[in-house]
């Protein structure tokens, strides 16, 4: 029995890591550049990318975009909350 649980087992799987890609947020630039209502398909990628905001922040193309006032509504709206970093 000690031999067969690790192979019926498996070894544990860690969560695969995010893929930084400021163009997946590409479904938010409505949202962010006009102020409208940020759609379901935005919501769910700032949640998979909200671990690379930081990154983002740091990257002067990027900066402006994270940290405008409209990004900070979006991401409210989402209840997705911008790290401090």
């Amino acid at each position: 029995l000690l031999i067969v649980a690790p192979v019926l087992l498996g070894p544990a799987r860690a969560a695969s890591p995010v893929t930084c890609n400021p163009m997946e947020l590409s479904s938010c630039a409505g949202a962010i550049l006009t102020s409208a209502l940020p759609t379901a398909a935005c919501c769910s990628k700032l949640k998979e990318q909200r671990p690379c905001f930081c990154q983002y922040q740091q990257n002067p193309n990027l900066r402006g975009y994270i940290n405008s006032d409209n990004s900070k509504k979006v991401s409210k709206s989402c209840g997705v909350p911008i790290p401090a970093c």
